[in-house]
């Protein structure tokens, strides 16, 4: 239902939307968790639509702590939103 619009947002994605969006969340990024969260976002957005949390945990030895429990709470709370039925 929501594919062709997260692609479209995913296709017009800049890492300067993350890091504002992070910042807006009082997260401040490193280089390496901004290029990880925008190659994954850009590389497999399908995955994570389907499978989230399988996704952001394969990654989790590139972000920090930190970052790592602000992704899966923002993942959590976007599935309750708009994901489930």
């Amino acid at each position: 239902m929501y594919t062709n619009i997260i692609k479209k947002y995913v296709d017009a994605l800049k890492k300067s939307d993350i890091v504002e969006f992070a910042r807006k969340q009082n997260v401040k990024l490193s280089n390496i968790e901004l290029d990880t969260i925008y190659e994954v976002i850009k590389t497999r957005w399908e995955e994570i639509y389907t499978n989230g949390l399988k996704v952001i945990e394969e990654y989790k030895n590139k972000l920090s702590s930190a970052t790592y429990k602000v992704v899966v709470d923002l993942y959590k709370d976007t599935e309750k939103k708009f994901l489930k039925k």
